[in-house]
Order: structure tokens, then C-alpha cells, then sequence
């Protein structure tokens, strides 16, 4: 059911050649490997597995403005990891707490970690400082981050739709987005304001992409040649 993250993909100049790469520039094609095993997998099970007997904190983990506790992602998984949530609207936290064993924040000054993986479902489409909130979520700490958006590519044909008569757009979103994302704009911006190392990404719950990625640790090995020069 969880896909393996750590078998060996191959890169994206290794993929098959589409239509697209004859009619345009090469300097405006992008190639991103994006995986298909959490295709069909429901979107709990697959947070569950990947958050499991982990230190996790929960971005966005209050479901604002329609907090519901019976589908709280926020309360389904705090079964399966050792979890804290953290989320701008407050005001929602006395409903939730009493159901909860970790730590509800809305403050990042008090989120004190440390945590094995940030989880960040559905929530960069609404942030207006993008770089910003990425830097932010690199404080933290954590090994890893697992991060969703909206693709406008799985949610082509049933969310748009272009009304020539009546010269009208009709968008199927949430009125709060202020971006679609896609494989290569997701990518983009974790490689752009993080010094993450994007481990994979994966078509998700019918809708969305699942990025994965992991901290790169600075190599703490000395400089050879430092070593050798004489003192």
C-alpha cells in the first residue's frame, strides 16, 4: 500500500519522450518523475503509514473554517504517531484539545519540536508568502516533509470548464486558493527557498500531489587538504 520511498527512480532525463518535448524549446520542457502508488490508496491510510511511530506536527490541522471533529485528519491520526498540530486559527483549538494527547500551537515561537517529519496536506495553496512559509517550516527542524496541493492536471476535466457564449470561466476551488500547483511548480519551489532534497512525488487522493522531502545534512567531514596543510 505505501510506496517504497527509498527504491531508486530514475531521473526524469531517463523518462520517455512525450509529443511536447518536439514542439517547444527544450529550455521550456520539464520533466518531473511523479509516481502513481498512492493512486487509489485512501488519503488516511496513506498519512497514516507514512507518519507512523513518528514525532510529527501537523500544519494546518484544524480544517478552517469547517472544523469537523468526526473528520479531523488532526484526530484520526493521533492514533498512529506522536502528534502536534499547529495552525493560524486558534480560535478552534478548545474543540479540538479535549480529544487530543499532543500540543495545539498558533504561534511559531512556540513550537519547540524537535520532530521527525513535518506533514503540510492541503495548505501552500492558501499562503500568500510562499518562500516565507517554507523557510518557516525548514526552522522547525524536522528530518522530513511531506507536503500536498491541489494538481491542476488530475483536476483538469471536472474542475474547469470556459463558457464562449457567455464568455465565462467556471472554476471548480476552494474561494481561499491562490494557486493551482503542478509537478514542476511544486518541485520548483522546494528546490527555490529550501535546502531540502526532493525524495519523490506522487499522484494523490484523486486530486493532489504528495511530495516527499528530506533535510540535506551538511557533509561534517574535514577538508582533506586543511588536514594536510602544516601548521
Amino acid at each position: 500500500m505505501t510506496p517504497a520511498l527509498a527504491t531508486e527512480r530514475k531521473s526524469a532525463d531517463d523518462l520517455p519522450v512525450s509529443p511536447l518535448e518536439y514542439a517547444h524549446q527544450k529550455y521550456f520542457v520539464q520533466k518531473v518523475k511523479v509516481g502513481e502508488e498512492l493512486v487509489g490508496v485512501p488519503r488516511l491510510d496513506a498519512f497514516a503509514a507514512l507518519c507512523a511511530d513518528k514525532r510529527v506536527l501537523h500544519v494546518g490541522c484544524v480544517d478552517w473554517p469547517i472544523t469537523d471533529l468526526k473528520r479531523s485528519l488532526h484526530l484520526q491520526l493521533d492514533a498512529h504517531c506522536e502528534l502536534d498540530g499547529f495552525d493560524i486559527h486558534g480560535e478552534a483549538f478548545e474543540l479540538m484539545r479535549p480529544h487530543l494527547k499532543g500540543q495545539l500551537y498558533s504561534d511559531w515561537a512556540d513550537v519547540t519540536g524537535p520532530y521527525d517529519t513535518v506533514l503540510v496536506p492541503e495548505v501552500m495553496e492558501h499562503v500568500p508568502d510562499v518562500e516565507g512559509f517554507l523557510k518557516q517550516l525548514d526552522a522547525v527542524g524536522a528530518q522530513q516533509y511531506i507536503i500536498t496541493v491541489p494538481d491542476a492536471f488530475s483536476c483538469f476535466r471536472r474542475h474547469f470548464d470556459y463558457n464562449s457564449g457567455a464568455q465565462t470561466f467556471v472554476e471548480v476551488v476552494h474561494p481561499d486558493h491562490n494557486c493551482w500547483y503542478t509537478p514542476h511548480t511544486l518541485a520548483n519551489v522546494i528546490r527555490k527557498y529550501t535546502p531540502w532534497a526532493l525524495e519523490a512525488m506522487f499522484f494523490f487522493n484523486g486530486m493532489s500531489l504528495l511530495a516527499v522531502a528530506n533535510r540535506v545534512v551538511p557533509d561534517a567531514s574535514p577538508d582533506p587538504a586543511a588536514a594536510a596543510a602544516p601548521e
